[in-house]
């Protein structure tokens, strides 16, 4: 028979590991498919320093190990210290259809804040645009992030653009517990 006080410890331990493992909180996650450009917000609040969250975030080779999507990111160039040109090869689909999707953006570093435009004659869209800023919260870092993009390809109407939609919300999602989690270990 377990004694009272091994339980209590027990109980205690438990209430202190997950205190210190706070999973990351979503205050908003909006999607939305308008004049063929799909778009997804949100606000986050991952419980990590921002200048982590940061890092991880700028760690452009490591993006595969965040996005199981993502099968490739390199740095193209870096045309100045705040500029990069990065590209990245991903697997999208949706529903039944996928395919392979090369991109290169141009991606603006400022103080916590991340702005990537598609260059679409390099990309496999027509335009696409993403959007990052950090804000230092109590217990951690807001996250606000736009997304918005036109495909180069066809998506079926009915159940492709709402598939479409929620594997862009879910990855994305994931994407950013994926962060919070590197961040944990920088």
């Amino acid at each position: 028979m377990v004694n009272v006080a091994t339980w209590v410890t027990a109980a205690v331990c438990a209430l202190l590991l997950f205190d210190n493992a706070k999973a990351m909180e979503v205050e908003r996650a909006d999607t939305q498919y308008k004049d063929r450009e799909y778009r997804i917000e949100l606000d986050l609040v991952l419980h990590q320093p921002a200048e982590r969250i940061q890092a991880v975030l700028r760690d452009y080779s490591s993006y595969p190990s965040l996005d199981a999507g993502i099968l490739e990111s390199k740095i193209l160039e870096r045309p100045d210290e705040a500029t990069v040109m990065l590209f990245t090869k991903l697997r999208a689909c949706s529903g039944l259809f996928c395919r392979t999707v090369q991109r290169v953006e141009r991606v603006q570093e400022s103080s916590f804040e991340l702005l990537a435009l598609v260059v679409p004659e390099k990309s496999d869209v027509v335009s696409g645009q993403s959007h990052t800023v950090l804000q230092t919260v109590e217990g951690g870092t807001r996250v606000r992030y736009r997304l918005t993009v036109v495909p180069k390809f066809w998506v079926p109407p009915l159940i492709g653009r709402s598939v479409m939609l929620r594997t862009l919300r879910e990855a994305s999602l994931d994407l950013f517990r994926q962060v919070e989690m590197r961040a944990q270990h920088e």
